[in-house]
């Protein structure tokens, strides 16, 4: 078996219906453990985090506020899979793939909640005022020196996946749209994405986090002026599409589906595995990966950060649904049913105002934003294993594979990078089992006054 078919193997697996079990069965534990905060803790949750903005700044720790730290993990999170992820998942799966990404939104809630509060309890803050925190750190000081492996491996994945899911698929999507939609060379763009990228990494989770703060509100403002006239012109089937969504969840027949308009069935495990899948790899919950943005917040308790891993699922389900709702009301899932999302989603904006240009500009903002939070992220899975002196080559091969994103080519390593990016989970479903415990005493001390006491230093 050679590399790419042992890797097509192994993506097969991590990205399979028993490993969407697994995610749904932590996150169901980690509800348990916490009292489910998804819903319990909701309205506090809001309060400590959007409506405590301009009234709170909790130096305590960290490199940057807590809403800066949302924001990097937010700016990494809400991507183009956002946008024609969410239109695949319905053409693979129907409409009632839209309640089971619901579910898994939901029970992903838990999930984040406690990679945020465990990011922030384990994280090493360091004379000079840096700090490494992340899943590969509470794994290390959670689990213990004997498993100290599995921390290596979280940074390892890591470290390679953001050339992946954070580079090369990014900035090829940045190309994409500037030449199609606006006639820019891909070298251009490139050398655009390239130069931007490497200023904000050059800058440290500082510029990084002042970035987001301003590319996730305007990711947000774009897409609403994108899906909001094009809500309004399907107004009257948004209550059909609701109805569809819920009575097509269990089994679902098209009429029709594809270019030839061939009749397609969908079973329930089609549905499931849509649906799930998008509310996982959409939302990053159990991956990991948004703890290491968490571990940087100046907050006075691990479980305050916690409130801002809810509020940013909250704020990704919200954008997912707006897009499925839009597309399901259009009628344009019937009529590319099993076909392609990107053509799917050209004909959906077309009938905005300003055209698909609109669709265009969203795909290159969302992945610029993406791009940035996964630089920082596989700059510090490198610094874990390596040290310090690994972020400048890092940075450097970072810009340059930004560079080659837009021209094209590598798709092995893409390929490569997006199984590292579904092997990141693993390490880390492990320690929140394992560390499920410490994050209900830790919100039980939260909520009774109890001063939050860091562990002592290994």
């Amino acid at each position: 078996m050679d590399v790419l078919a042992l890797n097509d193997f192994v993506n097969r697996a991590v990205y399979g219906e028993w490993m969407m079990l697994v995610f749904i069965l932590v996150g169901l534990y980690l509800s348990f453990r916490t009292g489910f905060p998804q819903f319990s803790r909701l309205g506090i949750a809001l309060r400590e985090t959007f409506g405590a903005i301009r009234e709170r700044f909790l130096s305590f720790g960290g490199q940057i506020t807590p809403f800066q730290a949302a924001m990097v993990a937010m700016s990494a999170t809400i991507g183009t899979g956002h946008i024609i992820g969410m239109v695949g998942a319905v053409l693979v799966g129907g409409p009632g793939a839209v309640l089971w990404m619901w579910v898994a939104y939901l029970v992903g809630m838990a999930t984040k909640f406690a990679e945020a509060v465990l990011a922030v309890h384990f994280r090493r803050q360091y004379t000079d005022g840096s700090v490494m925190g992340g899943p590969m750190v509470y794994i290390r000081y959670g689990l213990g020196r004997r498993l100290a492996w599995l921390a290596a491996l979280f940074a390892l994945f890591t470290a390679i996946a953001a050339f992946g899911i954070g580079n090369l698929s990014q900035a090829g999507a940045v190309g994409a749209a500037f030449a199609q939609e606006f006639n820019v060379p891909p070298a251009i763009t490139g050398l655009l994405v390239a130069l931007l990228v490497g200023v904000l990494l050059a800058g440290g989770i500082r510029l990084v986090a002042r970035f987001a703060q301003v590319i996730v509100p305007l990711k947000l403002l774009l897409f609403l002026a994108g899906i909001l006239p094009l809500l309004f012109i399907h107004l009257g089937d948004i209550p059909g599409a609701l109805a569809l969504i819920v009575s097509s969840a269990f089994s679902f027949q098209a009429a029709a589906g594809g270019a030839a308009g061939a009749a397609i069935s969908l079973g329930l495990a089609e549905i499931l595995k849509a649906g799930v899948g998008r509310g996982i790899f959409a939302n990053e919950a159990g991956l990991g990966s948004a703890a290491i943005a968490h571990a940087q917040a100046q907050v006075d308790h691990p479980v305050r950060q916690g409130f801002w891993g809810l509020t940013e699922m909250l704020v990704s389900l919200g954008v997912t649904t707006l897009m499925a709702l839009t597309f399901i009301a259009s009628g344009l899932w019937q009529r590319f049913l099993g076909g392609d999302r990107v053509e799917a989603a050209r004909f959906l904006f077309a009938e905005h105002p300003l055209g698909v240009a609109v669709l265009g500009l969203m795909l290159a903002i969302f992945a610029l934003g993406t791009m940035v939070s996964w630089g920082f992220y596989g700059e510090e899975g490198a610094a874990y294993l390596f040290g310090e002196g690994i972020r400048w080559p890092y940075r450097l091969t970072f810009v340059a594979f930004a560079f080659v994103g837009p021209l094209g080519g590598l798709a092995a390593l893409t390929s490569v990078a997006d199984t590292l990016n579904g092997l990141m989970a693993i390490p880390n479903l492990i320690a929140l089992l394992a560390l499920g415990g410490l994050v209900g005493r830790l919100v039980r001390e939260f909520f009774g006054g109890m001063p939050w006491q860091p562990p002592e230093e290994d």
